[in-house]
């Protein structure tokens, strides 16, 4: 049976907060509300828990998954490097919808990275997001919570719908505004790719990725 927890979406109850980080350090699936859509988050050092993940969203295990940090700091901690040219997307769109592909440190779960050895990054501009990652101390997966190729969830009714009482915990923030899902950009090696056009656009990422 999946517990579920209501929160203020626009500043989220401590204890709230925490009860999500104690499902996580135990390697529970969580699902918790972002600036796009409502997203499944585990810890991404722990292979269980990641494979676990891929398995409740039947999601092929060749295409990577994006985690949320919640600063510079510990962004440095969980990449291989980050180019002086990502500086400036970083102070223009984060937090925000922006996710970034990094090569991958050491950290990061294989399983996570595929084969690809970059890693999806973004600091979430949503409360709740930014507070779990930040009281769990480090990353969580941002997965949309959704079984691969369906809609994604917009509140915890449709969370509930595609998974049942197979996720540990649901966060509910309330409902979620439609949203585009996050632009992804390519920033591993010596020049930026757009991966996916979302919510920021690719013309406003490339004219500050080019300043």
């Amino acid at each position: 049976m999946s517990e579920i927890f209501t929160v203020n979406p626009r500043a989220p109850e401590a204890e709230i907060i925490v009860k999500a980080v104690e499902y996580l350090k135990a390697g529970k699936v969580i699902a918790y509300p972002t600036e796009t859509f409502y997203g499944l988050g585990v810890d991404v050092t722990n292979e269980k828990a990641v494979k676990r993940l891929y398995d409740l969203k039947r999601r092929d295990y060749g295409l990577p998954i994006a985690i949320l940090v919640t600063d510079r700091p510990m962004l440095e901690e969980y990449v291989d490097k980050v180019a002086d040219g990502v500086t400036n997307l970083i102070k223009a769109f984060w937090p925000g919808p922006l996710t970034i592909l990094f090569p991958a440190g050491r950290k990061i779960s294989k399983s996570l990275t595929t084969n690809t050895g970059k890693i999806g990054i973004r600091i979430s501009s949503h409360p709740v997001a930014t507070a779990i990652v930040r009281e769990f101390g480090r990353p969580i997966t941002t997965t949309s919570a959704n079984l691969s190729g369906y809609p994604p969830s917009l509140d915890t009714k449709h969370v509930i719908k595609y998974f049942k009482d197979k996720i540990d915990c649901v966060i509910d923030g309330g409902e979620s505004e439609p949203s585009r899902g996050s632009t992804v950009v390519d920033v591993a090696g010596d020049t930026m790719a757009i991966i996916r056009d979302g919510a920021i656009s690719a013309e406003k990422v490339i004219k500050v990725f080019q300043q």
